[in-house]
């Protein structure tokens, strides 16, 4: 449906620029087992890191958001849509950089797991971080039952991408609704009331 970015936020004083900068930080990956948790392993495998090379914390965003202001962190994971309030009351509060996801450890990830994919977190989302910063994402998906009718996801899929204006005059995500990008990312299989639907936009979806 929408891109949930893994932003990575550090402390202006922490001097992180780099993923690899995180070596030997105190860093929150999001709280135990949880998907932020996942991504925050996931992307420092692809830096050649594991989560013996930080000091971790298991956190919420708001704890995060809360351990850069305080000092008691140096940097933070957090999935969400983007801008995230918890990073943006950060950013307002104590100011914060933005840890870019790029190039060949990227590319890395994203083949790896087909999940990911690469996505840009615009300059000015939050106060002070005036640079585009390329990150990775994954996407808010929808789920239903392999047994549920065609038809009925069929005009499910239609009506959530035909009426995208009246869910983005209700909530911001719905403006980053978009059947053209819906279908990449996705390392489920789609229901084939789905596919019916991107097919008529002339998609290529399996």
């Amino acid at each position: 449906m929408y891109p949930e970015v893994v932003q990575i936020a550090a402390t202006q004083a922490s001097g992180i620029k780099s993923v690899a900068d995180l070596k030997g930080k105190k860093v929150s990956i999001g709280d135990a087992g949880s998907g932020v948790e996942f991504n925050a392993l996931q992307i420092l495998e692809g830096y050649g890191l594991t989560i013996n090379d930080i000091k971790k914390a298991n956190l919420s965003f708001k704890e995060s958001s809360d351990g850069l202001q305080n000092g008691t962190l140096d940097a933070c994971f957090v999935t969400a849509g983007v801008p995230n309030s918890a990073l943006q009351e950060l950013a307002v509060s104590a100011g914060l950089t933005l840890v870019p996801v790029s190039g060949a450890e990227a590319d890395a990830i994203c083949a790896k797991y087909g999940y990911y994919t690469q996505t840009t977190i615009p300059g000015g989302t939050y106060k002070g971080a005036d640079s585009d910063t390329p990150a990775l994402a994954i996407k808010a998906t929808l789920a239903v039952s392999a047994k549920l009718d065609e038809n009925t996801v069929y005009e499910l899929t239609k009506a959530l991408f035909e009426n995208q204006e009246i869910l983005a005059s209700a909530h911001a995500k719905g403006k980053e609704l978009d059947a053209a990008t819906a279908i990449t990312g996705v390392s489920v299989p789609f229901h084939p009331g789905a596919i019916k639907y991107y097919k008529e936009l002339g998609l290529d979806v399996q």
